[in-house]
Parts: C-alpha cells; structure tokens; sequence
C-alpha cells in the first residue's frame, strides 16, 4: 500500500472505445497496490457517463479497502457533467470555490 496518493493523468475523450484501456490502466494502479488515486483530468476533454461508471466502480472499490478517489483540474465541461451526475464530491474542493 502506498502513502501518497497515486496520481494517474487522464487526455482525450474518455469514450466507450477508451474505457477497456480506463479500466486496465486503474487495475494495473490498484493491484500495484495504491489506496489512494487522484485522477487528473486536466487533458480530458470528453467525459461520457461509460466514464462515469468506471470512476463510480473505482470509488467504491477504493472506499472498501479504506481508500479514496480524488479528481482534480477538470475542464469546465467536464466539471459541469460531474456536478450534474453528483460525482463533484470527488473533486478537489479548491475547484469548486
């Protein structure tokens, strides 16, 4: 398990053809052994609710092992379909102010 959290950096439409790669990339952290893994989505520039499901599963993956999922530096689209789909919790708060 890792103390700091795992930072994974995220570009491109996060699409139904990019998810198989989303969801391997986000095994390969977690069985390396990282509890906590912000995601950056400073270079996504769509996010559709297929990526939205990846981040729900990988939330509560990580919170039954005591662990959490943070995003940070989303685009404003992107922000804005986080907060419509409730996952602006997950965000940094220093985004939201």
């Amino acid at each position: 398990m890792t103390a700091e959290p795992t930072v994974l950096s995220l570009e491109g439409e996060l699409c139904v053809a990019e998810l198989p790669d989303l969801r391997g990339l986000i095994e390969t952290t977690l069985t390396a052994g990282a509890v906590s893994l912000t995601v950056d989505l400073a270079g996504v520039t769509l996010l559709t609710a297929g990526a939205l499901r990846v981040l729900a599963t990988t939330e509560a993956r990580l919170a039954a092992q005591g662990g959490v999922l943070r995003l940070r530096n989303p685009r404003p689209l992107a922000l804005r379909v986080l907060q419509i789909a409730g996952f602006d919790h997950l965000v940094d708060p220093s985004v939201l102010a």
